[in-house]
């Protein structure tokens, strides 16, 4: 057999959770403020962790039954209700492959983020088809204690809400920073406009947000044309961006854009 590519399992399991597909969440579960994030609870209010699949590929070959024995005297797996319909694993996590978005995909799974899987214990939910879901036996309500054991294979499910729809130009993005969605370009640069209606300084030493060959304006933005630049306005306020993603770094005469 053909040796698997080194990036495969070379994501880290503590890179950033990617936002949620919806707002949807299977019967019981719910989202709690634990300790300065909003982490996924069960109804007795444990947080939920994500055993991380590809974490412990490489260590077993079956990532799926890799919490068993001994493991499930320490965690206890968030089992789906009596019935649900299992998606066929995978081929790189040793099972059968299921087309992304089939019947099958859509019957056993919630809102793009929940799938049923076979699990050590029997059928369990699956977060983002990565994170077998388990809660740590003995733990108390609010309790994150075993965020990242053994090699970040256990990680708390953290909720990042899903991205809200907007109009912008095709290099703006929305990105979560500090609990809620801000602009920024697609190179990470945060967009601001001024607090006051008009602008001189200390505008005038920010970068402008320029619009390059965009002529036409979209939703809230639209095109100033200035002597020697074309820049976008949001919202009617001439747009700047900064080069960094630290919302500490925003001008105090300034304000944020927000999808």
């Amino acid at each position: 057999m053909a040796a698997q590519p080194a990036q495969l399992w070379g994501q880290a399991s503590d890179m950033d959770i990617l936002a949620a597909a919806s707002d949807r969440f299977p019967e019981g579960i719910s989202v709690k403020a634990v300790e300065g994030d909003s982490v996924y609870v069960d109804r007795r209010g444990l947080t939920l962790y994500g055993m991380d699949v590809r974490a412990v590929t490489g260590r077993t070959g079956k990532p799926f039954v890799y919490c068993s024995g001994p493991c499930l005297d320490e965690w206890q797996p968030l089992l789906a209700p009596p019935g649900s319909t299992q998606a066929p694993v995978s081929p790189e996590f040793g099972g059968s492959r299921i087309a992304p978005g089939g019947e099958d995909a859509q019957k056993a799974s919630d809102g793009g983020d929940w799938t049923v899987m076979p699990g050590p214990a029997g059928p369990q939910w699956t977060y983002k088809r990565v994170h077998l879901v388990f809660t740590r036996k003995g733990d108390r309500p609010g309790s994150t204690a075993h965020d990242g054991d053994d090699s970040y294979t256990w990680n708390t499910l953290k909720y990042v809400p899903p991205v809200p729809e907007f109009a912008a130009p095709p290099n703006v993005e929305a990105r979560f920073i500090d609990g809620a969605y801000v602009l920024a370009d697609t190179q990470g640069n945060l967009l601001f406009s001024p607090k006051a209606k008009s602008c001189a300084e200390p505008c005038a030493g920010w970068l402008v947000f320029a619009s390059g060959m965009a002529r036409r304006g979209m939703g809230e933005w639209a095109v100033r044309q200035g002597e020697d630049h074309a820049q976008w306005v949001y919202g009617g306020k001439p747009v700047y961006r900064i080069r960094s993603s630290n919302l500490a770094d925003i001008p105090a005469e300034a304000v944020l854009l927000n999808p």
